[in-house]
């Protein structure tokens, strides 16, 4: 994370805080997150706090913390006008902050469950904006101030232009995606090699779950299991490139491609190699529905080191995914399909399989595609064992 948004205050300038509690929520890469404050005081908010919705560099000051028996030495002349280090009179030179659940208090209900911040219920009324229809971006889809200003700027009903062209502002996400997008493709060398796969095995394994049982796995879990066991045999398929040098992870941290309202978030999990498949169905279910409901926390989309994507669901037989830097490889996964399939040609025997496309697109700089085929071939091979 390089940059985030102040999405609003939860505390107002002169109120009175206690450790512990939310004063701030702020957006990152892709997740949003109350902030708590370990000092109890008063809170500052000088004219040099961006405002909310602006996009700031990480480090950017945004008020202070002043304790109550120092506030009358409190010289708010004394904040710096650039990004220097922030002077605190009396106060201790770094404020700890650390993520929380945001709280019941800060979110106002009206008759039909829709949920809106004090601030962004406070901007509504003073535009005349009609939030009980607004699709809310904040956390758990709570109208946040930004969707206000959206909505006042860009009403629902405004007519199109005169060739029926209709502008709509980019969100913080869909530009981060955007911008990530364009890195991935510029910065590098992406190969993709698909080859088709037996899963009737898996198939068999789903079958011997009963339905309504919650640890059911997914075809994407019993993948990821797999993926798993396979990069420590590969692990140039788990690295990233780094300016001039290859970073090999000693962790193995998947990541699987959510599709949510929002855009696209990869929720990670961590040290797959160590895990069972009945603890991989548990987690799936948790991230994936974070991941929707916009309440995953920063350190569950961090630290990946190889992605998996899929378009299956979408009657999708293969693609070409792209790299989600700075990992060096993503799998793709295709939808599944019956077919028939040669299982002996000497005695013209014949089946009806369970087949599936998986697309690997990894980067040339940091492995070459004879490495990449093999790991290709091995997971097959780890997908449906050879007889």
């Amino acid at each position: 994370m390089e940059e985030g948004v102040l999405v609003e205050w939860l505390k107002k300038n002169g109120d009175q805080i206690k450790s512990g509690d939310l004063v701030c929520t702020i957006e990152g890469d892709k997740a949003t997150t109350d902030i708590e404050s370990f000092e109890s005081g008063i809170l500052r908010i000088h004219n040099i706090s961006p405002d909310p919705g602006v996009t700031v560099k990480v480090g950017t000051l945004l008020g202070y913390v002043v304790p109550e028996n120092e506030l009358d030495q409190f010289d708010p002349n004394l904040v710096p006008k650039s990004s220097d280090k922030p002077i605190h009179v009396g106060a201790p030179d770094t404020i700890k902050l650390q993520a929380k659940p945001a709280r019941k208090s800060s979110i106002v209900k009206d008759k039909n469950d829709a949920t809106i911040s004090p601030r962004a219920l406070r901007i509504a009324t003073e535009l005349g904006v009609e939030w009980q229809a607004i699709q809310g971006s904040g956390r758990t889809g709570r109208i946040i101030e930004a969707d206000i200003r959206q909505a006042a700027r860009f009403p629902s009903n405004d007519p199109c232009d005169s060739i029926g062209h209709r502008s709509n502002l980019v969100g913080n996400l869909r530009g981060i995606i955007a911008n990530r997008m364009i890195e991935s493709s510029q910065t590098t060398a992406p190969v993709t090699l698909t080859s088709e796969i037996d899963v009737t095995e898996l198939a068999n394994i789903r079958k011997s779950w009963p339905k309504n049982d919650s640890l059911r796995p997914a075809y994407h879990d019993l993948l990821l299991e797999l993926v798993g066991k396979a990069l420590p045999d590969f692990p140039s398929m788990n690295a990233s490139w780094d300016d001039d040098k290859i970073i090999t992870h000693d962790q193995v941290n998947i990541g699987i491609a959510v599709d949510t309202d929002r855009g696209l978030i990869v929720p990670v999990f961590a040290n797959v190699p160590e895990k069972s498949i009945e603890a991989i169905c548990t987690e799936s279910k948790q991230l994936i529905n974070a991941a929707r409901m916009n309440t995953l926390l920063p350190a569950q989309i961090q630290n990946g080191t190889f992605t998996i994507t899929n378009l299956g669901m979408y009657g999708i037989d293969a693609f070409t995914p792209i790299i989600n830097l700075p990992q060096c490889a993503i799998l793709g996964i295709g939808r599944i399909t019956s077919k028939v399939v040669v299982l002996d040609e000497l005695k013209s025997l014949t089946g009806i399989r369970k087949m599936v496309f998986l697309s690997l697109t990894f980067d040339h700089r940091v492995v070459d595609g004879a490495y990449a085929a093999r790991f290709l071939h091995h997971l097959g091979e780890l997908i449906h064992p050879p007889l």
